[in-house]
């Protein structure tokens, strides 16, 4: 949650709508397009409608009990979380998001983790994920401790290499969760990010059409064992759109859709006009930028926009300055090379687009809706910084 002596871009006491203009607006602020936001969040629950899907939204793009609401409300089936500390903010949220149903995608290691764990599996739903023998050990114990049988997916490495056994082993590991005391196995979860490794479009089709074949060859391996396998949870906010019920998929978890960013718009997975984020900052410095171009600092360095870059955008550009580019960035500094008209003068304010908004959001106490070009909403970033 906010701490109470933590200082906002916007004055708290200012009445909205705020124009971006108005001085009660510090910068660096972050910026959700909220007309953009609502037709992401459309456009995902339609696709998952049309294919069979049910939705489950990565909430770690956005850490926002108000944004979790909007999605609930078009018809998300529940929600994804990464960390204990986010399924503890979620799952005491308010009547209306408190009662999704959470899965928390991440191993859970560590004895002061499992007691938090136990406590938020007491209040709410949940469904944890393995892909060890001492994973399911500690969530035996979060069983007991909780006084409840918890639903447990097995992770399956579909190609990335960061968590999840191999196909082959999801039988076995299947079986060591039927077995365990407390739990019920409830199916199989991936997570293909090497999909942001893939060579163009169609290289992310691939990646995607993998995942799935992969997915739907370990579903029939353990209905054959005699498992019932009523999850299958797949697809991020670059595989989503490849994936259907026809492939043995039951669910899709994307994230980054919700607000999209210059990675997923490198990635074929999003328009232009589908990025709603942009951090507003000032220029607080010019000069010679070299080249016959002009440097531009603002205040926005790495501690708000992150050091993430993007093989194709590099650390990012100010939004509709193609003609501008990240030359370096410090901790409170952002440094820019503009080849364009020189233009931009000390004071004035610009809007950068995200290379990884995820990140973004994980640093701001609050963040800022636009509708018509002015401010009119405050959005709390409620798990903010909530890593543990």
């Amino acid at each position: 949650m906010t701490s109470p002596g933590l200082p906002l871009p916007l004055d708290p006491a200012a009445c909205l709508p705020v124009a971006l203009a108005d001085q009660r607006l510090e910068t660096p602020a972050m910026l959700i397009d909220l007309d953009i936001v609502d037709a992401n969040i459309q456009k995902a629950a339609t696709y998952a409608e049309r294919a069979g899907l049910r939705l489950r939204p990565h909430v770690k793009t956005h850490k926002s009990i108000g944004m979790a609401r909007r999605q609930l409300a078009a018809g998300a089936a529940g929600l994804c979380v990464a960390t204990v500390s986010e399924a503890e903010v979620f799952a005491a949220a308010p009547a209306g998001t408190g009662q999704a149903d959470l899965t928390l995608a991440y191993p859970v290691v560590g004895g002061r983790k499992l007691s938090r764990l136990a406590a938020v599996c007491r209040t709410a739903p949940v469904t944890l994920v393995a892909d060890s023998d001492a994973v399911v050990d500690g969530y035996q114990e979060v069983a007991r401790q909780s006084g409840r049988t918890l639903a447990v997916l097995a992770e399956v490495d579909t190609g990335m290499r960061r968590v999840g056994v191999p196909p082959p082993a999801a039988g076995e590991l299947a079986r060591r969760i039927s077995k365990s005391a407390g739990l019920e196995f409830a199916g199989i979860l991936t997570h293909a990010g090497h999909a942001h490794d893939a060579a163009g479009q169609l290289g992310i089709e691939r990646v995607a059409r993998q995942e799935a074949a992969v997915m739907g060859d370990v579903r029939a391996d353990l209905e054959r064992a005699g498992h019932e396998v009523r999850v299958v949870s797949a697809g991020s906010s670059l595989t989503s759109w490849y994936l259907t019920s026809d492939d043995g998929i039951t669910e899709i978890r994307p994230g980054t859709y919700i607000y999209n960013d210059l990675r997923t718009l490198a990635c074929w997975s999003c328009t232009p006009e589908e990025i709603a984020a942009t951090m507003l900052a000032t220029v607080v410095s010019t000069g010679d930028g070299g080249d016959g171009g002009m440097r531009v600092t603002v205040d926005a360095g790495s501690k708000t926009l992150t050091t993430t870059t993007d093989p194709e955008y590099g650390s990012g550009h100010l939004a509709g300055r193609p003609d501008s580019a990240f030359t370096r960035v410090s901790e409170e500094h952002g440094v820019l090379t503009v080849s364009g008209p020189p233009d931009l003068a000390v004071g004035q304010r610009v809007r950068i687009l995200p290379v990884h908004v995820c990140v973004w959001s994980d640093l701001q106490p609050e963040i800022y809706g636009l509708r018509r070009g002015e401010i009119a909403e405050r959005i709390r970033v409620d798990a903010m910084r909530h890593s543990l």
